[in-house]
């Protein structure tokens, strides 16, 4: 193999391994945490309650959010218009086919007599 000027250099993954280390132990002790709380009276329940108010908040500011892009949407379709293109007239026999061909809705082609 040529070499063009480049060189390889291993690098040490010390640092990524102490910090994967330190990630594994972080999630084992937050679970034995979660573990221990489930274990005392009434935990259970303030977290359910805790949850759905979560749930209930993130519901309300969808509907909320929903109902101000709407009106949104309304006031800028207004403000906006339409586009409509005026002084022309459309004719079926202004209609060209592709390459002078055209197909019938039977499938099969016919030759344009130009």
């Amino acid at each position: 193999m040529e070499d063009r000027g480049m060189s390889v250099e291993r690098k040490g993954t010390g640092k990524s391994a102490v910090g994967l280390l330190a990630i594994v132990v972080l999630i084992v002790a937050l679970i034995a945490v979660f573990a221990w709380a489930l274990t005392q009276p009434g935990f259970a329940e303030e977290l359910v309650n805790i949850l759905a108010l979560v749930v209930l908040a993130i519901v309300v500011i969808a509907i909320v959010a929903y109902i101000a892009y709407a009106f949104l949407a309304v006031g800028y379709y207004a403000s906006k218009g339409e586009v409509v293109q005026t002084g022309v007239d459309h004719s079926i026999d202004d209609v060209v086919g592709v390459e002078g061909r055209t197909l019938d809705d039977d499938g099969n082609d016919i030759t344009r007599k130009e």
